[in-house]
């Protein structure tokens, strides 16, 4: 088996709304233009991240967003993640417009996760992401775009929305979220699957760590800690063969906790120093 070099480490920044409770992850992470979006890019530089994956929703200043990541820092954009906009299509296009020149972005993350956590079915969740990349086609400027859904196992119906997606011709790559607690299949086994099914560029769009989660100790009995993890992680893209784009530590920050953002954290952040 071809050996290849590690993937690069990309930074993953919480950006969602959610829909039951209105708790803004941007906002409860201070990872704002006007707070401390600035310092957490300096901080993931400074520990020798790649690059990053951020959002841009349109309940916030969308260029005002872009202009705060370092210049010349890769940068894949979330157009919508867990709150669809009233008008996707414009969202879309304000999107477009302010991204530089050869940006990467993600249309609609997790779209077959459903209801229950982003308010949508996968159905309009997929629709919607082609909606998207459709009004971006339109532009001079329309940036590339990657996929991101959860690969846990092998069932045919994890393929769906991915299948769709692809099968417009507007994806250049293809993300994996994988997950110890939700992890059926081998991480190896999901990225030659996918590898081969696709035939683009395969990246993890998401893994990283919960430490109050039992059920990914109880998955993985050797793994004591985010660290370990992460070598996990890695081990598993080399033994895949797979030339994986890059690896997404989400979320890059110890967060909030969803249900009860004031009274509680959860420690799942980039094990390096937290911002």
């Amino acid at each position: 088996m071809p050996a290849h070099g590690p993937a690069p480490i990309l930074a993953g920044f919480e950006c969602g709304r959610l829909h039951w409770n209105g708790h803004d992850l941007l906002d409860s992470t201070n990872h704002l233009p006007h707070g401390a979006m600035a310092h957490h890019y300096a901080v993931a530089r400074d520990q020798g991240i790649a690059g990053a994956r951020d959002g841009l929703s349109w309940r916030h200043d969308i260029a005002a967003r872009v202009n705060a990541a370092p210049e010349g820092f890769p940068v894949i954009w979330d157009f919508v993640h867990f709150d669809a906009p009233p008008r996707p299509a414009q969202h879309a296009i304000a999107c477009c417009q302010a991204l530089p020149p050869d940006a990467w972005a993600i249309a609609v993350n997790e779209p077959s996760v459903g209801r229950r956590v982003s308010g949508m079915t996968p159905g309009r969740a997929t629709e919607m992401a082609l909606r998207m990349m459709a009004a971006a086609a339109c532009l001079p400027n329309r940036p590339r775009f990657a996929t991101c859904d959860p690969f846990h196992h092998l069932h045919p119906r994890v393929f769906k929305a991915t299948d769709r997606l692809v099968a417009s011709g507007h994806v250049q790559m293809v993300g994996v979220n994988y997950y110890p607690h939700h992890a059926i299949e081998p991480l190896h086994r999901v990225l030659r699957a996918v590898a081969d099914r696709y035939r683009l560029p395969v990246m993890i769009t998401e893994t990283g760590w919960h430490d109050g989660l039992p059920a990914a100790h109880r998955r993985f009995p050797h793994v004591r800690d985010r660290w370990d993890w992460l070598a996990h992680v890695q081990a598993e893209i080399a033994l895949s063969g797979v030339p994986v784009a890059g690896l997404c530590w989400y979320p890059w920050l110890d967060m909030p906790a969803w249900d009860n953002p004031h009274h509680g954290r959860w420690p799942c952040g980039w094990p390096g120093r937290q911002a």
